[in-house]
């Protein structure tokens, strides 16, 4: 029902209030469901499966860096709570120096297009409420940022997990991470 029709029908149209990352959290953790081998989407040997659960655990970015002799980062994501779980995604070399700035509170000459993404999301009235690590398909990670506007409504929007920590890191106050249960099993 659009806000018009809601004035019409004597509803009161005020937007409803942003929902608290709390009660994001408990929704991520429902919405995903386990894949299926007769799903075509998914067909194929165990490796080239999407790893997708139901429940979800609340993280952080832990650290960023190389290991030699590799030619990519590796961004550590660690569970907040107990048991405290890790795993690594692989990202671009100039993905990791960006991760690693933004971390480390390093000041910047120039913004980020992490920085510049934030800005208009800011300037269109959008926040970022979540980053939810999705899944896994062999050696490719998936992530969703969950964002509202200034009418609480919900989107949902595809990204790299490199791409949706970076506009983490650059948000003011950084949005919560969660990642998919799954994943701290398979790196």
């Amino acid at each position: 029902m659009s806000a018009s029709s809601k004035e019409l029908d004597g509803e009161d149209p005020s937007p409803p209030a942003e929902p608290e990352a709390e009660d994001l959290t408990a929704q991520a953790g429902t919405e995903r469901l386990e894949a299926s081998e007769d799903d075509p989407d998914v067909a194929g040997s165990t490796a080239d499966q999407v790893v997708r659960l139901s429940s979800t655990r609340r993280s952080r970015v832990a650290d960023v860096g190389v290991a030699l002799p590799e030619t990519h980062g590796r961004v550590v994501i660690a569970e907040v709570d107990e048991p405290h779980r890790t795993f690594a995604i692989p990202v671009s070399l100039d993905q990791a120096s960006m991760i690693a700035t933004l971390l480390r509170g390093m000041p910047r000459r120039r913004p980020f297009m992490a920085d510049v993404v934030v800005d208009i999301l800011n300037q269109f009235a959008l926040s970022v409420a979540m980053v939810v690590i999705t899944g896994r398909q062999g050696d490719l990670y998936f992530a969703e940022l969950t964002l509202f506007d200034k009418t609480a409504q919900q989107r949902v929007v595809p990204a790299r997990p490199s791409d949706a920590l970076l506009i983490a890191l650059a948000s003011s106050p950084p949005p919560p991470i969660m990642v998919d249960e799954a994943l701290f099993g398979t790196a």
